[in-house]
């Protein structure tokens, strides 16, 4: 009786502790950056949540390459 109480309280602790991280929010910053002018476009943040694969791979999507002008997005988790 003793062992199934716990093991059931066990279980109940860690799916409190996944659920509480998987929800967790995060900012995710993005810097716009002009050829030879950094961070001229400025900044914007929104929130991410979920793992950490996702919510990195949510924020790094919106990160884009230099343009035929240079030109570019940059987004980091803080």
């Amino acid at each position: 009786m003793k062992r199934s109480k716990f093991i059931l309280t066990t279980a109940g602790f860690i799916l409190i502790v996944f659920f509480t991280s998987a929800c967790k929010k995060y900012t995710c910053e993005c810097a716009a950056y002009n050829a030879g002018i950094p961070e001229s476009g400025g900044k914007g943040t929104f929130t991410v949540k979920g793992s950490e694969a996702k919510r990195k791979k949510d924020c790094t999507d919106r990160s884009t390459n230099p343009d035929v002008n240079g030109n570019y997005t940059q987004c980091v988790i803080k």
